[in-house]
């Protein structure tokens, strides 16, 4: 079993394990792996200066943009139109534009393509606790383990078991003053919750996990017609 763990990466930490794979080639697809986390990092990390979102954001005017920005541009135009307006990089129309819903589970997307590529039946991957993806299952079990931790007491809630199958987890935060705060809008909500969704691919998974947490129930039924065999649920916490 190789063990990974890639620090300070779009924000967050990337731990991943996989099996089944010669040592040698191991390190060699690991180094293909943080060399491509480190490229996607240096475009949608927006508290890099110098990272293309933070360029574009302070330039103000158009400038020319790497394919993969304009790739994720029009995903994300076809995933605010396909949640109702809920998704919006731009946070109800600033000028800044903010990946921060995205680029994790962009960034998985491209990984799972190198894992395939190296024919690797069997890997987990941990996005900072936020997003995990399950390729195939764990040596010598029938699927992969994760445990879901309450975000502000971190006491464990329960243990999900994921095979082919990837996880999103979005909570409401908790700012400095003690406010919790909606991660789209910015406001104040009266509530702890965290919204989980599984679905097979990670960055349908982390969209519609952070949707889910403003979505009425006519808004939840419309996502659910354009986005299908995902499964969404919220967990009011005390």
């Amino acid at each position: 079993m190789f063990k990974g763990l890639a620090l300070d990466v779009l924000g967050s930490r990337l731990s991943l394990r996989f099996a089944g794979v010669p040592e040698k080639k191991a390190y060699a697809l690991w180094g293909d792996i943080t060399k491509e986390l480190a490229r996607l990092d240096k475009i949608f990390n927006g508290d890099d200066p110098e990272s293309e979102v933070s360029v574009l954001n302070a330039s103000k005017v158009d400038i020319q943009t790497s394919d993969d920005f304009k790739q994720a541009l029009n995903m994300c135009e076809s995933y605010l139109i396909g949640t109702k307006g809920l998704f919006d990089i731009s946070r109800g129309g600033r000028e800044d534009l903010d990946f921060g819903g995205f680029s994790k589970g962009y960034a998985l997307r491209r990984i799972a393509v190198l894992l395939k590529s190296a024919k690797v039946k069997d890997a987990f991957a941990d996005f900072g606790g936020s997003l995990v993806m399950a390729i195939g299952k764990q040596p010598y079990s029938d699927c992969w383990k994760f445990t879901l931790v309450d975000p502000w007491t971190e006491d464990e809630l329960e243990e999900i078991e994921l095979s082919g199958e990837c996880l999103a987890i979005c909570g409401n935060t908790p700012e400095r003053s003690g406010h919790i705060l909606n991660p789209l809008t910015g406001r104040a909500d009266e509530s702890r919750r965290l919204s989980i969704v599984k679905t097979a691919d990670p960055l349908d998974a982390q969209v519609l996990a952070l949707v889910h947490l403003l979505a009425s129930e006519q808004q939840k039924k419309d996502i659910a017609y354009n986005y299908k065999k995902y499964e969404p649920r919220i967990i009011e916490l005390a």
